[in-house]
């Protein structure tokens, strides 16, 4: 496919895959902000693009995306697949974790497994689906010795699939299957929480400080494999709240770049900021909804999720975001954004069609035997994405109020407080973004699949739309995405999750940097032109 999306790395690309022009006096540093702390630095947990983007810098994994949309071995020196394509063989470098001990097949085995217990808190299970009985071993149903991943010795790595994976490496090259090293975890299970010499790491690399709700500062690894790679020889991340206070920072040089997928460009800044900046715009694999839980009242009706998919105005949304007008394709009439699906445009239902929304909320509260009051229960829970997120929620909640007489109460709540109703299924109406981790529509599809599935927070699924994605595993190129879109179809037929928009990164990169730093925004690296308008 065109587009290689790597979760969050719109920055990193930047770290891994650019000639910094290292001054000669002055070390390179990239000096950048994030929002919020990341929830883990430990890449089998975390699903937050602050911690997978420590994730990429800490780790790596058999194979490495590369914004020349090309895909390359990392831990990986070779590989042979059989006949059937249910069979890799995984022959690793000889590369060291930062303590110079060996990096093994078995920390991949032991990695993934862990992932794979039923016990065990990870909301990445459902990317090894493909592989042999991965699925049921997390569901307790078969033991771990069953799945198909099993280290030979410990330079070969054996990954057995119960079905074909058209998209295998691209899940590979994703951080929720980067190895830790597993003598350390066992013997140091707190490793992940602060610096030191137990927080062992085999990425470019190494955590150098850590204050919780301040900073984090990575430092280039030496035990790092060589590579023809160059990466700044140190990355300053300050966490930064406030968009505002951000700006202010980039405006005095302190900070390098910003409108990346780590801070937000405050909207009402922007115009003032075309006079003095070059800005720049890319497509995003990234969308904003509102998860509705199917298992609650009045929800558990597709006629009502429907109705209230059908009233928005997502025109106006886009309006307010800040984004481009002219980009009809921002407006979430489908499911995935255009740029994971070779930018093919569909439509799967009518943007702020008051009439169809009005008769099909007449008719599903008929269904449930209920009147407008029982919306009177209903909290939509939100978290600042980004600083014009309040505005947003409430022109939703607006339009509800105009086109069906709903009135439905916001709440803003803290982001992990937010995502952890979400996780809980605790919750009604809950806002989130999706932002791609891999170059597939099987990102925001798979997750569908089944509700055992940790980020299906809907609680959805259809035995129709489950078996067009195992139907997919067997076919490739247009007659795959054909049937990913018979999918996409389905789902918006029943719209456990309302749609709003797809998203375009806005962002500046400060001209007068000593280096030239690409930007990486999903599948390309990208150089704005320098020098102030």
């Amino acid at each position: 496919m065109k587009y290689i999306v790597i979760f969050v790395l719109i920055i990193v690309g930047a770290f891994f895959f650019f000639p910094f022009i290292k001054p000669k006096s002055k070390m390179s540093v990239l000096r950048l902000n994030m929002k919020t702390e990341p929830k883990t630095m430990d890449p089998r947990k975390g699903v937050d693009r602050y911690s997978m983007q420590m994730h990429f810098l800490f780790f790596e994994g058999l194979v490495k995306a590369y914004p020349d949309q090309s895909m390359k071995l990392a831990q990986a020196k070779s590989y042979e697949v059989s006949e059937d394509k249910l069979t890799y063989t995984f022959h690793l470098r000889d590369t060291v974790w930062s303590n110079n001990t060996p990096v093994t097949a078995y920390d991949f085995e032991q990695t993934w497994k862990d992932i794979l217990r039923s016990d065990f808190p990870s909301m990445s299970a459902s990317l090894f689906s493909s592989i042999k009985n991965a699925d049921a071993a997390k569901q307790g149903l078969v033991s771990l010795d069953e799945v198909g991943i099993k280290a030979i010795d410990a330079k070969t790595l054996v990954i057995t699939l119960g079905i074909p994976n058209p998209y295998l490496f691209k899940l590979l090259s994703f951080s929720a299957f980067f190895p830790v090293n597993i003598e350390n975890d066992r013997k140091n299970p707190h490793w992940p929480e602060k610096v030191g010499p137990n927080f062992l790491c085999n990425g470019p690399y190494l955590l150098e400080k850590w204050i919780p709700s301040n900073q984090v500062v990575a430092k280039r690894n030496p035990q790092y494999r060589k590579t023809e790679d160059l990466h700044p020889e140190k990355i300053i991340f300050n966490i930064v709240e406030n968009d505002a206070i951000t700006l202010e920072m980039f405006e005095k040089g302190l900070v390098d770049v910003i409108g990346d997928c780590l801070t937000s460009i405050p909207l009402e800044a922007l115009p003032d900021l075309e006079k003095k900046w070059s800005i720049s715009r890319a497509p995003k694999p990234s969308s904003l909804f509102i998860n509705l839980n199917t298992d609650k009242v009045p929800f558990n009706n597709s006629k009502i999720r429907r109705a209230l998919g059908l009233a928005i105005n997502r025109r106006e949304l886009i309006e307010i975001s800040g984004m481009d007008q002219n980009q009809a394709n921002l407006s979430a009439t489908s499911m995935i954004p255009p740029c994971l699906k070779e930018n093919r445009c569909c439509s799967f239902f009518k943007d702020h069609d008051i009439i169809q929304a009005r008769v099909l909320l007449e008719e599903g509260l008929k269904e449930l035997g209920l009147t407008k009051e029982v919306f009177a229960s209903v909290v939509l829970y939100y978290y600042a994405y980004s600083s014009g997120t309040n505005k947003l929620m409430q022109i939703i909640q607006q339009q509800w109020l105009k086109a069906l007489d709903l009135f439905i109460k916001i709440e803003c709540l803290e982001f992990g407080v937010a995502i952890d109703k979400l996780i809980r299924r605790d919750y009604s109406m809950g806002f989130a973004c999706w932002i791609a981790m891999f170059d597939d529509p099987m990102n925001s599809l798979g997750k569908f699949k089944s509700k055992m599935h940790a980020t299906n927070f809907c609680n959805w699924e259809s035995p129709e739309y489950t078996q067009l994605l195992n139907q997919s595993f067997y076919e490739e190129g247009e007659a795959r995405l054909d049937i990913l879109e018979q999918a996409e179809k389905v789902f918006l037929s029943e719209m456990p999750y309302i749609p709003l928009y797809h998203e375009d990164y806005v962002y500046i990169i400060n001209p007068r940097l000593p280096f030239t730093i690409p930007l990486w925004c999903n599948d390309r690296m990208l150089i704005p032109s320098k020098g102030t308008k």
